[in-house]
């Protein structure tokens, strides 16, 4: 993989997704949710790994339980699957926990460039401060954008738009890192230029982004 350029010049914004982003931690979410489906049993449909990146992967947790469980659950039952899953996943990728290479520098070196950074994921908020307070990133994001501030998940555009009118940014002047299909196509349809994040999917899984990445060492500021 080549080194790509990003000419700061013509960004005000760099947006990251988390999950698969920021930290390789989807064969931890997998596991997660393959043990929390064996303990539910009969409850909560199996999943193979098509059905996890087409239903689960940059879903909201009401969209995947809608899903696992055959019908919209209420919010109260939701809160309480949804929390015993994350918890879960919180316990399983603890003691693994780590950034995707790269990941520090690249933020030391937009804040130096007086760059706006900005956080957009589908993921709770005990999933983001535990992400980001192990990396000791939890003060480096302008803004954080997460499953309760949007109505639809990703490849909706909805959370894209939002970070961007937070920020106060043109959409067009927003570059986003994303690492799942969904969210490239979210960050596309909402008129950003994307680099894939090739953590957990192909270039041609993610043929749809502009740039592409092992991790974030293969990016290059350019001023």
């Amino acid at each position: 993989m080549s080194i790509v350029n990003i000419k700061l010049s013509d960004y005000d914004a760099l947006i990251f997704d988390m999950d698969g982003t920021v930290v390789d931690n989807m064969r931890a979410h997998k596991k997660a949710w393959r043990k929390y489906i064996a303990k539910h049993g009969k409850k909560i449909r199996k999943i193979s790994d098509k059905d996890f990146r087409k239903h689960i992967s940059g879903n909201k947790n009401d969209k995947i339980f809608a899903y696992l469980l055959g019908y919209k659950p209420s919010l109260e039952e939701l809160a309480k699957l949804a929390d015993e899953k994350e918890a879960l996943y919180r316990k399983l990728y603890k003691p693994e926990i780590s950034e995707v290479l790269g990941l520090t520098v690249l933020v030391n070196q937009l804040h130096d460039a007086d760059v706006k950074l900005a956080i957009a994921t589908t993921s709770p908020k005990k999933n983001r401060e535990f992400i980001l307070k192990s990396l000791r990133l939890e003060n480096e994001f302008d803004i954080i954008v997460g499953e309760e501030h949007v109505i639809h998940g990703k490849p909706n555009p909805e959370i894209y738009l939002n970070t961007a009118k937070q920020l106060g940014v043109p959409v067009n002047r927003c570059l986003v890192f994303e690492d799942s299909p969904p969210g490239v196509l979210s960050a596309k349809e909402a008129g950003m230029k994307t680099v894939a994040v090739l953590t957990s999917h192909t270039e041609d899984e993610l043929s749809k982004a502009d740039y592409f990445v092992n991790d974030f060492s293969e990016i290059s500021l350019v001023k």
